[in-house]
């Protein structure tokens, strides 16, 4: 049986795994783990950097680095 892990208003956004798994990893240590959920950090820290010039173009400058990581990826072999 496949676990149901859709959320009403969220629809699947594709991260890399080191990110994903930073983002548990601060969900973690926040206080009041149920407020602070991976859906809404996610949601949030996306906003952010769609809504702050200063927060987008950082992001837009991070891309780069990210599309280094996958194609690093890419041209890694499997098991």
């Amino acid at each position: 049986m496949t676990k149901n892990t859709t959320e009403p208003g969220y629809k699947a956004v594709l991260v890399r795994e080191e990110t994903k798994l930073k983002l548990q990893a601060l969900g973690r240590v926040l206080p009041n783990r149920n407020l602070f959920l991976e859906r809404r950090l996610a949601t949030a820290a996306i906003e952010y950097c769609l809504n702050d010039g200063t927060a987008r173009q950082a992001m837009l400058d991070l891309v780069r680095h990210i599309v280094m990581r996958d194609l690093e990826t890419a041209e890694t072999p499997g098991p």
